[in-house]
């Protein structure tokens, strides 16, 4: 297994997100994201272990990856050491009064956590590194054509993205929606030029909680990042400063 890790943060940093569409001013905390690697997983026990050396840790971590995969392709839930439970399940609803096994859809994973983990996190505070923010937030994305909530979408066919502040309004020059070529860790070019914009004329349906758009089969099929850039306000104005949102996880095109 590689021995990859993390530049770890000491707090666990939150953005505060506001309901602007809420009758009553609501806001609500949003973790970001710290992720331990199995560098620091195995970092942190050689912190209390001399007895191991790295090499056999990462060794026997492979192992474990290598088994828990070979259950789960065999359909079985994994109790994930004593942390909770790793599970398959439908990904998505049957549109069917007299379903088939032929029309269940891909299977998907979810994961329960178990009392022991949650009470590792129970006691755990904000740090200092509070920001608020009003960006547009890319909660979901659906896929039209196979009628899945999924991290593939598909060229040609139609997508839905659900979420919060999403109207697209402004220059169009500089706001809209597009697609981000990204690496496997959903790295991205942050020079806007090398997007490939989706144009104002594949959108269907523009509004602050649902953007349905239509994805051009001139798209390159490969690994992407959302981005959606708008500057709406309210009714009918239109801020200077254009806001900028990204959806957390890299999708598929194929």
């Amino acid at each position: 297994m590689d021995d990859k890790s993390n530049k770890l943060s000491d707090t666990v940093n939150v953005t505060m997100h506001t309901l602007t569409l809420s009758d009553k001013s609501v806001s609500y905390a949003k973790v970001k994201r710290n992720t331990a690697f199995i560098g620091n997983i195995v970092s942190k026990i050689l912190e209390h272990n001399k007895v191991l050396d790295r090499e056999t840790l990462l060794y026997s971590a492979g192992l474990f990856r290598n088994a828990i995969l070979e259950l789960l392709k065999n359909g079985k839930a994994v109790d994930l050491l004593e942390m909770g439970v790793l599970y398959i399940k439908p990904n998505g609803s049957i549109d069917s009064e007299t379903p088939g096994i032929e029309d269940v859809p891909r299977m998907t994973l979810s994961f329960t956590p178990s009392d022991l983990a949650l009470e590792a996190v129970k006691d755990v505070t904000a740090g200092a590194d509070i920001t608020m923010t009003n960006e547009p937030l890319l909660a979901s994305i659906y896929n039209i054509h196979t009628k899945q909530e999924s991290k593939e979408l598909s060229i040609g066919y139609s997508a839905r993205i659900t979420g919060k502040r999403l109207k697209i309004a402004g220059e169009e020059s500089e706001t809209g929606l597009y697609l981000a070529s990204c690496s496997e860790d959903g790295a991205y070019n942050a020079d806007s030029s090398t997007w490939t914009a989706i144009g104002m004329e594949n959108i269907v349906d523009n509004t602050n909680t649902k953007i349905l758009f239509n994805i051009p089969s001139t798209v390159a099929s490969g690994s992407y990042r959302l981005i959606l850039r708008t500057a709406y306000g309210s009714g009918t104005r239109i801020n200077k400063k254009v806001r900028t949102g990204v959806y957390a996880e890299r999708f598929m095109l194929a």
